[in-house]
């Protein structure tokens, strides 16, 4: 009743205002919505960042995790929804409503398909089983700005991953903030640095890609270029721009992250691990750091 009765001042009830009041609180916006909107995606750092796909140690050495811990986990499976991020935070998206294909390794070095439709969720089967699977999303052609997106998911732990594309216009932003453009036969690697016990973004983080003509690190003052001294703010974010992808068969470039030991954190690394770059696709992955 105080929804209803909202812009509807009076002292004694009287029947013969009924009627405006019911108007006054169609406006106010008390109308029941029996058909709401499709679900707006994920709004929130903590929903839209992609699930860890690479996991490392500090000790220098990659670290997979080999024994899924999930008693529901239905190895060689994966569904997910598709959906878009749109601004350089990476961290808000929404729905993918275009149609695109889905790809992973699968077993025996086939890769497996499937399709998005924009509304039902994909249905990879025959995955690989590996601590991180590289899976694609192609949009079809003539689709807008969204890229081809290449994101790491750890398919040895988990069935099910909503996975993203990005925005080409996002990339474009970052890279013209450091006075670079896109090159089409390069690839684009985004990189969510993070503690794998907490999942909190790892500031004070170096990371190089030496392949990367254009390296970016998310800042309090946006995105620079790195210097020496350049570390990850409190996003754990950094772009490594015009990638050149990799030659003689291979499929994959090395990044290396290290940290500094200071009066309150230890030291990490450098620790060195692989991702995959594709010419004119960007690759997105959160890399879990156990401390």
């Amino acid at each position: 009743m105080a929804c209803f009765f909202s812009g509807c001042s009076w002292v004694r009830f009287e029947s013969r205002l009924l009627p405006l009041c019911v108007f006054a609180a169609l406006l106010a916006g008390c109308q029941k919505d029996d058909h709401p909107p499709f679900a707006a995606g994920c709004t929130s750092s903590s929903d839209c960042k992609p699930t860890v796909g690479i996991s490392i140690g500090s000790g220098g050495t990659t670290t997979p995790i080999t024994n899924p811990p999930d008693g529901g986990f239905s190895a060689g499976n994966l569904t997910g929804n598709v959906l878009e991020l749109n601004d350089a935070t990476f961290n808000r998206a929404v729905p993918f409503m275009q149609s695109a294909t889905v790809s992973a390794d699968g077993v025996n070095g086939i890769a497996v398909t499937a399709s998005w439709d924009g509304t039902n969720p994909f249905m990879l089967s025959g995955v690989a089983i590996e601590p991180s699977n590289f899976v694609a999303v192609s949009p079809l052609a003539a689709q807008g700005d969204a890229m081809q997106t290449i994101q790491a998911v750890q398919t040895n732990v988990t069935d099910t991953a909503d996975l993203f594309v990005i925005d080409s216009t996002v990339i474009d932003g970052i890279l013209t903030a450091v006075a670079m453009t896109r090159g089409p036969a390069f690839g684009q690697v985004v990189l969510f640095l993070q503690n794998a016990g907490t999942g909190q973004p790892l500031s004070g983080m170096r990371a190089t890609m030496t392949l990367s003509e254009a390296p970016a690190f998310a800042s309090a003052s946006g995105w620079v270029t790195p210097d020496d001294t350049t570390v990850t703010d409190a996003s754990g974010l950094v772009m490594f721009g015009n990638v050149e992808p990799p030659t003689g068969g291979g499929t994959t470039q090395t990044v290396t992250v290290s940290r500094v030991a200071t009066a309150t954190v230890s030291a990490i690394g450098p620790i060195s691990f692989p991702v995959k770059v594709v010419e004119g696709a960007a690759t997105l992955a959160t890399v879990g750091v156990r401390l």
